[in-house]
């Protein structure tokens, strides 16, 4: 016997030890029980992770959270807006470093053409 997963406290069921939703949502874990439940439904989480690989579970139930608790938090953004904060910063990020390979260019360039000069004192005859 097992403490109760919070979807079981939910559905007003005794949690079993092959309780799917037990390791994702233990009781501390509520909220982002309530946000799954809210933004996906739990029957369609069961049923996607249901057709998936075992070893695959883990991974969807962890984006499925992260998912819902960003739609929780932005509800008109959710994930997109974040993913179009993070493509801004690399592209920003890219700007800045391509700037850094041209001045690194420039710099060497400079350099080639400094040791083609003839010094100054040596003048040919």
């Amino acid at each position: 016997m097992t403490e109760d997963c919070a979807v079981c406290k939910y559905q007003h069921r005794q949690c079993t030890d092959r309780c799917i939703f037990a390791p994702y949502f233990p009781l501390d874990r509520e909220q982002q029980f309530k946000n799954v439940h809210k933004y996906f439904g739990i029957h369609n989480v069961m049923k996607i992770i249901r057709n998936l690989d075992p070893s695959k579970i883990g991974i969807a139930m962890g984006n499925i959270v992260v998912q819902s608790d960003m739609r929780a938090k932005d509800p008109a953004g959710g994930c997109y807006r974040i993913i179009q904060e993070l493509q801004r910063e690399i592209e920003s990020k890219q700007a800045e470093l391509d700037l850094i390979h041209h001045n690194i260019a420039r710099a060497q360039e400079a350099s080639r053409l400094q040791m083609k000069k003839p010094a100054s004192g040596d003048h040919q005859i």
